[in-house]
């Protein structure tokens, strides 16, 4: 990695890893200084910076303004790995089928936030109340037995349950950005569940990072955003200080 010539792909995940939690998901950000960095790191030689989000890639792209990064949106459907339109399409009549499912789970529960995201669903669970959670747990189980029969599975982050299409998740994704960039070397940063295969699908030789507490198969861990944009500072000035 520190090595002349040696080609990175630098991938991360949006929310908890560069941009912190916030209670309401419309006012997630991340730090101009982050930004800058990124921006950096893109211009750098021998590095591709890509995120890795299950946003959409219409939120990514203005959550991220940094023109050279390479979006892996929605789990892989959208952005730079995204599949045939074919598939697209039948995986957003999927997807409206099974928003048609969470909305009575929505409005049964007060504080749930049910987002459309063209090929997946999500149901947010940040203003639910604590002792409301094993019935929502319940529910949520019930609507994945049904979702499966459409192709769909379900992927917890925080505070949200996800319903995707079955096969596409992170570490799809990263494999993907991984064939058509051929590094030598990955890092990959994610804080959720929802970014285990993502560790999973890292070699020997790569850095999966694990962004603040919960059971992990990543090697390495830090403690929140603050601590990923030291490293990536410091990232920078080593990769800029190989160049001649």
């Amino acid at each position: 990695m520190g090595r002349r010539g040696t080609r990175v792909l630098l991938a991360l995940d949006l929310d908890g890893t560069i941009a912190p939690i916030v209670a309401k998901l419309g006012r997630a950000r991340v730090p101009a200084a982050t930004l800058q960095m990124l921006d950096r790191l893109t211009r750098t030689r021998g590095v591709t910076v890509a995120l890795v989000s299950a946003r959409s890639r219409r939120v990514l792209g203005r959550l991220v303004p940094v023109p050279r990064a390479r979006l892996a949106a929605l789990y892989g459907l959208e952005g730079v790995v995204a599949p045939a339109a074919s598939l697209r399409k039948r995986w957003r009549r999927g997807a409206r089928r099974i928003a048609a499912l969470m909305e009575p789970i929505a409005e049964a529960f007060p504080g749930t936030v049910l987002e459309r995201k063209s090929m997946a669903v999500a149901l947010h669970d940040r203003g639910v109340a604590a002792g409301r959670f094993p019935a929502l747990r319940r529910a949520l189980r019930r609507a994945a037995t049904a979702a499966r029969p459409l192709g769909f599975e379900p992927a917890r982050g925080h505070r949200v349950t996800e319903f995707v299409p079955r096969g596409y998740d992170k570490g799809r994704a990263l494999t993907m950005l991984r064939r058509r960039y051929a590094p030598d070397v990955v890092l990959y940063f994610g804080d959720a569940d929802a970014d285990e295969p993502a560790f999973a699908a890292l070699r020997r030789n790569d850095f999966p990072v694990r962004v603040g507490p919960g059971r992990t198969r990543a090697r390495y861990r830090v403690r929140g955003p603050a601590e990923v944009v030291r490293f990536l500072r410091s990232f920078l000035s080593l990769r800029s200080g190989l160049d001649p």
